[in-house]
């Protein structure tokens, strides 16, 4: 005989269904309303590479300065991905190139090939290019999407927040993210990263809209609780002298 599951059962599972899918789309349509507002999925596709210079400060828990280095940032997009990042630092000049398969770092004239410290240097370069994708590759398939609602920032600020796990949800290790959109023009305002051992929360202070597109000019970024709330000024960025080649 054929069982027939109990009504009651199919009316919870297609709400939750329902429930699920709105909550995917809500996400989707605001991160589609935040790319048109940076510029439109369209200009950033044409993109061949991007040059600019870019300047770190670091900051210790007591506000002290801890760096400052200003980097030369060269990233080619097509038709693979390959990036070259140099800087001066005690009157040593440094060199990272990854061409596309490796990784090499110079410092001064002499070319460092200890694996674990090139693997950092790669992780340093994916990190300056992450944040110059964004809101653009938000939409990728891999990533999980959901709408958390709105909320506030530090200041009283409203936005919209996004929740993004790009990698394994179920593995402890993978990265969490919280991106925070004007809730009128979808500006991509901030965001919030759990790592494996702490919150940042970096705000978006200024576009530099040259090429057609919203790419970064000033950014903060704060240690901060689970809960959002400041603990410490960890680095500000500034950007500029943009170069982008279509």
């Amino acid at each position: 005989m054929r069982k027939i599951c109990p009504f009651w059962l199919v009316s919870i599972f297609l709400l939750l269904l329902i429930s699920c899918s709105k909550q995917d789309r809500k996400a989707v349509a605001i991160i589609e309303k935040s790319i048109d507002f940076h510029g439109g999925k369209e200009n950033w596709d044409e993109i061949q590479s991007i040059a600019m210079v870019r300047d770190i400060w670091m900051f210790d828990e007591n506000g002290n300065a801890e760096s400052y280095v200003r980097q030369e940032n060269e990233f080619r997009l097509k038709p693979y991905f390959e990036a070259k990042m140099s800087w001066e630092k005690d009157s040593i000049q440094h060199r990272v190139i990854f061409d596309g398969l490796k990784t090499q770092y110079w410092m001064g004239e002499n070319e460092i090939q200890n694996e674990g410290f090139l693997q950092v240097k790669k992780r340093e370069i994916d990190a300056a290019f992450y944040v110059l994708t964004k809101p653009f590759d938000l939409l990728d398939e891999e990533k999980y999407l959901s709408y958390e609602g709105k909320t506030e920032l530090s200041g009283g600020v409203v936005v919209e927040a996004v929740k993004v796990i790009d990698g394994d949800p179920k593995d402890p290790g993978t990265d969490i993210w919280w991106y925070y959109f004007d809730p009128k023009t979808f500006e991509m305002v901030a965001y919030k990263v759990k790592t494996a051992d702490h919150y940042s929360l970096v705000y978006n202070l200024g576009w530099d809209r040259t090429y057609g597109i919203s790419l970064p000019a000033r950014r903060e970024s704060y240690r901060v609780d689970s809960l959002g709330n400041h603990l410490y000024k960890r680095a500000s960025y500034g950007y500029g002298l943009y170069k982008v080649s279509k």
